[in-house]
C-alpha cells in the first residue's frame, strides 16, 4: 500500500447511531472530498473550519446524505497531512455509500492504525505517544486514563530522549577520538565515559521500576478470589461488581469454573477471578475446577483469600495457607457482621501481619474502601503514582529498556577496556533506548505495532 495515498475510514464505532465521523487524510484529501461535496468550496474553506453541504455520488450526482465537513490542513493536525472529517447520519448504508463515493473520487480504505501510523511518520507523535492513544481508547478506569494521558503528553518520551542524547553525545566524542586522532579535539576520558553510562543506567533502572505498576494500570491487576466452598467468594464478587454476576447458593461447590470480570476498584483496574472452592474434590468436574483455582493463583498478581468469620478456620484451610504461591495476598475476612472470628485472632493463627487482613461483609456491603487502600499499599506504595513521573506501560517498552540496561551493564563491567570496544555496547544501548520512542525502530516492528489499531485510528 502506498503511504502517500489519500485514505478514508469510519472513525466512530460500527453500528447505527445519530451521527458518525468518516475521516479522510492524505495529499488529496480536500480534493477528493470536493469531488463529492455539494456546497461552498472545501478548497477555499479556512483551516479548522466546517462547511454544511451534501454528499453526492460522483458518477450520477445522486444525493447520499446531508453532512458537515470539517477541513484541517496539515501539518498542524493529528496526521500531519491534509484531513477532512465528514459528520454524517449514522446509518450503516449511508456510511457505506459515502465511503464508496470517496473511493470513486480517488481515496482508498485505510489499513488498521494507518492514521496514527501517518502521525508517527510525519513527526506528530512518537511510538510511546501513539501507544498512549490506543491506551486512552481502551481505558476503563480513572487511573488507566490518567496513565495513558500522562504518556500522551510526552513525559516518557522526554525522559527517554534525554538518556539517548547523552549516550549519542558520548559516542560522537569517542568515535572522533578513535577515527580522527589527528584533529585537535578534546579527548573524552574513560572516567567521563563511565560517568555518562552510569547516569544513563540509573535512569533506565528508574524507568524499569515503573514497569509493573504501569502494566497493572494499563491491563489491570489480576486478582484471584480463592478459599473453601461457601465462604462467600461469589457473594464478594457480586458486591465488588455491583451486580449478580455469580450464582450464590448455600450448596457447597456451586462455582465449578473460573469466572473472570473487569472491576473498577475506586479507579484501579482489576481483573478479578472467582474460582472454585478449594477442597478435596468429590467428582471429576469439581476436581478440574480446583485445579484451575490453583492455576489462577499461579498466574495472578494478587491472591484474595476469603475466610468465613462465622465458621472460622478448618484444618484444610490451615494446610492451604502453606500451599499458597509466594506472591502478594490479602485475607478477606467475610461475614464479619455476624461472625465471631476477629482480625487479631486470625492473624495470630495464620502467623501473618494483621494489616494483610480486610474485614468485609457481602451482606452489609462493607469493606470495599479498606480493600482499595490495601491494594494501593501492596502495589503502589500507598498511592497510585503521581502521574508526573514517566511510566513504562507495556512489554515492548520494557524489553527495549532491558536490552539497554544489559548493554550499559557490560560497559560498567568493562571499565578500563579500550574505548573502541566500549563504544560498541554504548551504541547498542542507544539503539535499544531509541526503540522505545521509534527513533531507531525497524519498519516491521512499526508495522506490527500499528496493525493492532482500529481502522479509523
Amino acid at each position: 500500500m502506498r503511504e502517500d495515498a489519500t485514505i478514508c475510514a469510519l472513525s466512530t464505532p460500527i453500528g447505527v447511531g445519530g451521527l458518525v465521523v468518516i475521516r479522510v487524510s492524505g495529499p488529496d484529501a480536500i480534493l477528493c472530498c470536493e469531488r463529492i461535496f455539494k456546497g461552498r468550496s472545501l478548497a477555499k474553506t479556512p483551516n479548522s473550519s466546517a462547511r454544511h453541504g451534501f454528499i453526492i455520488d460522483p458518477e450520477n450526482g445522486e444525493m447520499i446524505d446531508e453532512v458537515i465537513a470539517l477541513v484541517m490542513r496539515g501539518p498542524n493536525n493529528f496526521t500531519g497531512e491534509d484531513t477532512v472529517e465528514i459528520d454524517c447520519h449514522g446509518g450503516m448504508y449511508i456510511c457505506r455509500r459515502i465511503l464508496e463515493a470517496l473511493i470513486k473520487s480517488g481515496c482508498r480504505m485505510a489499513m488498521p492504525g494507518e492514521f496514527s501510523k501517518r502521525a508517527f511518520l510525519n513527526g506528530r507523535m512518537d511510538l510511546t505517544e501513539a501507544e498512549a492513544v490506543m491506551d486512552m481508547i481502551n481505558a476503563e478506569t480513572a487511573y488507566s486514563l490518567k496513565a495513558a494521558t500522562s504518556q500522551l503528553q510526552g513525559g516518557l518520551s522526554k525522559a527517554i530522549e534525554q538518556v539517548r542524547l547523552s549516550l549519542l553525545d558520548c559516542i560522537v566524542k569517542m568515535e572522533v577520538n578513535i577515527d580522527y586522532p589527528e584533529y585537535d579535539v578534546p579527548e573524552i576520558t574513560d572516567e567521563e565515559v563511565q560517568d555518562t553510562c552510569g547516569r544513563a543506567l540509573a535512569e533506565v533502572e528508574k524507568l524499569l521500576e515503573t514497569a509493573d505498576s504501569g502494566r497493572m494500570l494499563r491491563d489491570g491487576i489480576g486478582a484471584a478470589l480463592v478459599g473453601s466452598p461457601n465462604v462467600g467468594k461469589s457473594s464478594l464478587l457480586n458486591l465488588l461488581l455491583g451486580s449478580d454476576r455469580a450464582i450464590v447458593t448455600e450448596i457447597p461447590g456451586t462455582t465449578r469454573d473460573v469466572i473472570e470480570e473487569k472491576l473498577d476498584l475506586s479507579g484501579i483496574p482489576i481483573r478479578i477471578m472467582d474460582t472454585a472452592g478449594i477442597r478435596e474434590a468429590s467428582d471429576i468436574v469439581e476436581k478440574i475446577g480446583v485445579e484451575r483455582s490453583y492455576r489462577s493463583m499461579e498466574e495472578c498478581d494478587l491472591i484474595l483469600w476469603v475466610v468465613d468469620a462465622i465458621r472460622g478456620l478448618s484444618e484444610e484451610e490451615l494446610s492451604f495457607r502453606k500451599e499458597m504461591p509466594e506472591k502478594p495476598f490479602l485475607v478477606l475476612l467475610n461475614k464479619t457482621d455476624s461472625g465471631r472470628l476477629d482480625k487479631e485472632t486470625l492473624a495470630k493463627t495464620l502467623e501473618i501481619d494483621p494489616a494483610l487482613i480486610v474485614e468485609m461483609s457481602a451482606k452489609e456491603k462493607t469493606g470495599i474502601p479498606e480493600l482499595t487502600e490495601k491494594v494501593k499499599e501492596l502495589f503502589f506504595a500507598g498511592e497510585v503514582l503521581s502521574f508526573s513521573q514517566p511510566l513504562i506501560t507495556n512489554l515492548r517498552q520494557k524489553e527495549a529498556l532491558m536490552s539497554a540496561k544489559a548493554a550499559l551493564e557490560r560497559v560498567r563491567a568493562a571499565e578500563g577496556m579500550p574505548q573502541d570496544l566500549l563504544v560498541i555496547d554504548i551504541r547498542d544501548a542507544a539503539e535499544a533506548i531509541g526503540e522505545v520512542t521509534g527513533k531507531s525502530t525497524r519498519d516491521e516492528v512499526i508495522t506490527e505495532i500499528f496493525s493492532r489499531f482500529c481502522l479509523g485510528k
